[in-house]
């Protein structure tokens, strides 16, 4: 699935920063942003003052109240000098042209925002509950660790094209509610998944359904529920459409030979798997299988993979080779004016008559 692939690295492409231990309150906007990113957590912003009795209270009662703790701890908190530049810039970005402090905003992590009001709030542990319900999935800082990684070996596993490790590894997660950004990033990995899974299905099984004995399409169709083996719903919907095309014994059995022989491709089990394929050309000659394995066989021979290849092909490499080296020292005897000379030089020629190699030593002999 070359374009699956690349779509799939396209939503992955950026390298996410991995994430450490973080303090409740943040010191800057670059502190505040990772959290939001990487964690999904949501941002309370509070601009206030020294001299201002309400912001003390509020500074106060998040600081020391215990019930307030767990919930505080849920947020990147940002404190804003309302006697700084710093203030008035935050003003003209929030929008915000109400007066007084302290002046509290909540940002969810996506940067919607949920609050924006002038004064402390009422009742604090209510507020602070109320915005976490609209915040999404938090992440710890151990989760988000877990997720990074796991998305290193996502984008392994799909620059090798490999979708079932692909599968295997996003499956497990169930982060729709979260807006951290690895988070979005591995859903957006899931939904493409499985929009490309069925997408082919709808394909394979409108072709089998016109004709049962595409072997091309079934075998993809029972490779694509070998690699769905990791999800549950994917290889559900898999088999599905396995039921409703209702393949042919001998042609599921055949495409089980393909599979094995793919999967010992995949452990470089070379041996194993040109037995498979040999035994393939044996039993099932003149079949469509027999053509891939045909092909395969080929393209193996062609990119040096350990299958033997043709006998001519090889002789003429050997002799090609000899040609060459006779060519050389050849050239070498001829710079000390060795009387040597033209018998390699005719070596040259009599090894590989028609190679380049050849016509250089018969213009120097002559």
């Amino acid at each position: 699935m070359p374009f699956f692939i690349r779509v799939i690295l396209i939503v992955i492409s950026v390298t996410f920063a991995q994430t450490t231990a973080f303090a409740d309150d943040v010191r800057s906007l670059n502190e505040l942003k990772q959290q939001m990113t990487q964690l999904g957590k949501p941002a309370l912003v509070i601009a206030g003052a020294d001299w201002c009795v309400y912001c003390r209270e509020m500074s106060k009662e998040l600081a020391t109240t215990p019930e307030l703790q767990p919930l505080k701890r849920q947020y990147a908190i940002l404190k804003i000098d309302a006697d700084t530049p710093v203030w008035a810039a935050a003003k003209r970005a929030f929008k915000f042209e109400k007066n007084g402090v302290p002046a509290v905003f909540v940002f969810r992590a996506d940067g919607k925002q949920l609050h924006s009001g002038a004064g402390k709030p009422t009742d604090m542990h209510g507020f602070l509950k109320r915005n976490l319900e609209k915040a999404g999935l938090i992440l710890t800082p151990a989760q988000s660790q877990i997720l990074n990684k796991d998305l290193a070996k996502l984008q392994r596993a799909l620059k090798k094209k490999d979708l079932a490790e692909a599968i295997k590894i996003s499956s497990p997660y169930d982060l729709g509610k979260s807006f951290a950004q690895p988070a979005i990033t591995m859903t957006a990995v899931q939904n493409k998944i499985k929009e490309q899974i069925t997408e082919q299905l709808t394909s394979l099984e409108q072709k089998l359904k016109e004709n049962p004995d595409d072997f091309h399409a079934a075998y993809e169709l029972m490779k694509l529920k070998e690699n769905c083996a990791g999800s549950r719903p994917l290889t559900a919907q898999v088999q599905t459409v396995h039921d409703a095309v209702k393949l042919d014994k001998k042609i599921i059995a055949q495409t089980e030979l393909l599979l094995q022989a793919d999967r010992l491709h995949k452990k470089r089990k070379r041996r194993d798997e040109n037995k498979i394929y040999q035994d393939i050309l044996k039993q099932h000659p003149d079949t469509a299988l027999a053509k891939i394995v045909q092909s395969r066989l080929g393209k193996k021979s062609n990119s040096n993979t350990g299958l033997t290849s043709t006998p001519e092909k090889t002789s003429q490499e050997i002799n090609l080779k000899k040609s060459q080296t006779y060519l050389r020292l050849a050239k070498q005897l001829l710079k000390v004016k060795s009387s040597q000379a033209n018998k390699y030089l005719q070596k040259a020629i009599d090894a590989a008559p028609e190679s380049e190699s050849a016509k250089q030593a018969q213009q120097l002999l002559n």
